[in-house]
C-alpha cells in the first residue's frame, strides 16, 4: 500500500511540474527576463499595456501617463520594446529600450506656472534567461537609465534657460520557481553600480548682464542594494506579479534610483488577449 501511494505521489508531482513548465513556455513572465510574449498575445493593465508583434518582438507603452491630460493639460506619450534571440533552447538573450517625453505643459503644472521645461527619458536592458530542467528560471539583467531636461522661464526682465541630466547603471538577478500553472515564488535583487551627479547648467541674462552657471550635486550616502521576494499568479487571461522589499527605489518609467533605502513595492497586474494568431 505504501509502495502505490509513493508511485501515486511522484507521478502526480512529476505532471505537476511538467504542466508548471508548459505554463512557463505559453505566458512566461516579460518583466526582468528575457522573455516575450507569443506573437498576436497582447496584455493591458494600469502600468504597462504590451503586445507580441511577433515570437521576438514585443511593444508596448505605459498607460497612466496618457490619461494625465485633465491634471497636466497634456499627455505624457511613452514606449518600450524588447526583442529576443530566435533560437530554441534553456537560454534567451533579449535587447531592451524605452522613452518618454514630458513637455512644458506638464512641467507647468507640476511646478511654477510660469516655468516651461522639457524632458526626454530614456532607459535600455540586456536580458540573459535560462530555464532550468524543473520549472525554475534564473534571469540576469543589466539596466541603463538616462534622464535630460530643458527649460526656460522668463517674464519682463529676466530670462533663464539651462539644462540638467542624469543617468544611472545598474544590475538585477530575478529567480522564479514555479509550483503549479498558476503559483509561482519569486526573489528580486537589484545592485545599483554607479549613479551620476545630477549635473545642471544655465544662462540668466537681463539688459544689463548675463550669468552662465555649471552645477552638480551628488549623494554621499548613496544605498546600493534591492531584495524583493514576491509571487506570481498566471490564470488563462489575468496575471499578477507581486513583491515586497526593502532597499533602493526606481523610479516607474525613468528608471533612477533612489540616494536611501526604502520599502519597495513591486506589482504588475494586467489582462491577457489573443489579437491575432
Amino acid at each position: 500500500m505504501r509502495k502505490t501511494v509513493s508511485w501515486a505521489a511522484c507521478a502526480l508531482l512529476l505532471a505537476w511540474s511538467a504542466a508548471a513548465a508548459a505554463q512557463q513556455l505559453e505566458n512566461p513572465r516579460t518583466d526582468y527576463t528575457a522573455y516575450t510574449r507569443p506573437r498576436g498575445r497582447a496584455s493591458v493593465g494600469f502600468f504597462k499595456a504590451d503586445l507580441g508583434v511577433i515570437d521576438e518582438i514585443l511593444i508596448g507603452t505605459y498607460p497612466l501617463p496618457w490619461f494625465a491630460f485633465p491634471w497636466l493639460n497634456t499627455t505624457v506619450p511613452s514606449v518600450y520594446f524588447k526583442a529576443r534571440s530566435p533560437w530554441f533552447g534553456p537560454l534567451t538573450l533579449a535587447l531592451g529600450g524605452a522613452a518618454l517625453y514630458v513637455d512644458g505643459k506638464a512641467v507647468a503644472q507640476l511646478a511654477d506656472k510660469d516655468a516651461s521645461a522639457s524632458a526626454i527619458s530614456t532607459t535600455g536592458s540586456f536580458d540573459a534567461s535560462y530555464r532550468f530542467d524543473q520549472p525554475f528560471t534564473l534571469s540576469l539583467g543589466f539596466d541603463y537609465a538616462h534622464l535630460r531636461a530643458i527649460g526656460d522661464s522668463s517674464d519682463e526682465a529676466t530670462s533663464v534657460e539651462g539644462a540638467s541630466t542624469a543617468h544611472t547603471y545598474s544590475t538585477r538577478l530575478l529567480g522564479e520557481w514555479r509550483l503549479s500553472r498558476v503559483f509561482a515564488l519569486s526573489l528580486l535583487f537589484r545592485y545599483l553600480i554607479y549613479q551620476s551627479p545630477i549635473s545642471a547648467d544655465g544662462t540668466s541674462s537681463t539688459d544689463a548682464v548675463t550669468v552662465t552657471s555649471d552645477l552638480s550635486a551628488e549623494s554621499t550616502s548613496q544605498k546600493r542594494f534591492t531584495v524583493v521576494p514576491g509571487v506570481s499568479f498566471e490564470w488563462q487571461h489575468w496575471e499578477l506579479n507581486a513583491g515586497v522589499g526593502y532597499g533602493v527605489f526606481y523610479l516607474p518609467v525613468l528608471g533612477l534610483a533612489t540616494a536611501k533605502s526604502w520599502p519597495v513595492l513591486d506589482l504588475a497586474f494586467a489582462y491577457r488577449f489573443d489579437v491575432y494568431h
